[in-house]
């Protein structure tokens, strides 16, 4: 056959590799792969959209995809969580949720502990600040928002967050087949010490560590797919295709990871959503509190007097405490934000242009991001909203324009990956 033939257009296509076209396909080039030179060869490895099939599954299971999301997998379905749909539950209710899971023996809890994520039956009466719980039938629990199949309940403090589970996009369920991490044996033990996924298997902290977790594995079933169909050197060349460059298979499946919502971070400790260690003063306020509190971060601040004068007319109840550059919480602390001791923080804060406002959690998320919107417009400053009670965490610019909380920005998917991303990826199962 004539080499010509061969040789690229301008036009990407398709190497699809789930069904006999796309062999096809490799079994031509793989004719000619040693009469090209490696322009050419680049050339024709960078006009295809490499496209793979998930690999089989033997059995069901329950496993972490790399940046911590969780994925149920079976020989029948591969199923992640809907990133968008949400259902809050506050301190009563959680109370109430935990109670009668305690009950149920179909259910099973994922811990973060300092040996790994540790998967367990039932709701253990004590959680670490990092755990889940799956429910495969929700009906009988009392969530307001009507979810069908199964769903995850991430605990936060004073408070909680459920996603439902749905079937994954093409991609997230070639990432799922390969680049998840399952547990060993994966039967969910009734004793304190259950089986563990350690967290160099899933931690990635950014989509450069998601993009290297999933490339791995990625390349590897590619070579199992081909190893039969062509020679050792086209067979390593698609291999690389499919790990390097930001249009590869990885770096893609790396941008749809960022998606889903993370359950789990490096440090066992920290509570979901964790914001940037500086504001680590106000976290620990937070999680001494009796009841659910959320932080409303800024920085940047050009006059800190004229912020706490803004902030009393739009907050009724919410402490405020200085954070200087160290991290540190200056004036010994939180004081009343309507309190003369507001006036001396806000001295204290002028350095740094930083103040921790903590306020009650409000009803919902969107009522969260609605609020930080508005007190960055009020103050002129940049802000940060945490709610550890659903594992919220988002930042607003002075504008009371969102700037995004991306992979690297604490766990979790952020809104703005979301706008960006999501459009390309049906979750409607």
């Amino acid at each position: 056959m004539p080499v010509h033939q061969f040789r690229p257009d301008d036009r990407r296509t398709d190497l699809d590799l789930r069904c006999q076209a796309g062999f096809a396909q490799l079994r031509q080039i793989n004719q000619v792969w040693p009469e090209l030179d490696g322009a050419d060869r680049r050339a024709w490895l960078e006009s295809r959209d490499i496209i793979l099939p998930p690999c089989p599954i033997d059995e069901q299971e329950v496993a972490l995809l790399p940046g911590g999301a969780i994925v149920l997998r079976s020989p029948d379905a591969i199923l992640v969580c809907d990133p968008v749909e949400i259902a809050t539950f506050g301190q009563a209710e959680v109370r109430h949720l935990r109670r009668l899971l305690r009950t149920r023996q179909d259910v099973s809890t994922l811990m973060h502990t300092p040996h790994g994520v540790m998967l367990l039956r039932r709701v253990p009466k004590q959680l670490p600040p990092q755990a889940v719980t799956i429910v495969p039938n929700p009906a009988k629990l009392p969530i307001r928002v009507s979810f069908n199949g199964p769903i995850m309940i991430q605990w936060g403090h004073n408070g909680a967050v459920a996603r439902p589970f749905v079937a994954a996009p093409d991609l997230l369920a070639l990432a799922a087949s390969v680049a998840a991490a399952p547990w060993v044996g994966n039967e969910p033990s009734q004793l304190r010490r259950g089986p563990v996924v350690a967290s160099e298997r899933w931690h990635a902290a950014d989509a450069e560590d998601r993009w290297r977790l999933a490339g791995s594995a990625v390349a590897e079933h590619l070579s199992d797919l081909v190893h039969d169909t062509v020679d050792d050197e086209l067979r390593l060349d698609l291999m690389a295709a499919c790990v390097e460059g930001s249009d590869s298979l990885a770096s893609r499946i790396a941008k749809a990871l960022a998606v889903l919502p993370s359950c789990f971070a490096a440090d066992p400790d920290s509570l979901p959503m964790t914001p940037p260690p500086v504001w680590r003063p106000a976290m620990d306020y937070i999680r001494s509190s009796v009841h659910p509190r959320a932080l409303l971060g800024l920085d940047q601040l050009v006059d800190p007097f004229a912020a706490i004068r803004a902030l009393r007319e739009v907050l009724e109840h919410a402490d405020v405490m200085a954070i200087d550059g160290d991290g540190a919480a200056r004036f010994g602390g939180a004081v009343s934000l309507h309190s003369d001791a507001a006036l001396f923080v806000a001295r204290q804060a002028a350095p740094h242009g930083r103040l921790a406002v903590v306020v009650p959690t409000p009803q919902s998320p969107v009522d969260l991001y609605a609020l930080s919107s508005e007190v960055g417009v009020v103050t002129s400053g940049r802000v940060i909203g945490v709610a550890p009670c659903w594992g919220y965490c988002h930042r607003m610019d002075a504008e009371g324009t969102e700037t995004g909380n991306a992979g690297w920005f604490g766990m979790g998917a952020g809104l703005d990956e979301i706008d960006l991303i999501v459009g390309d990826i049906d979750f409607g199962g």
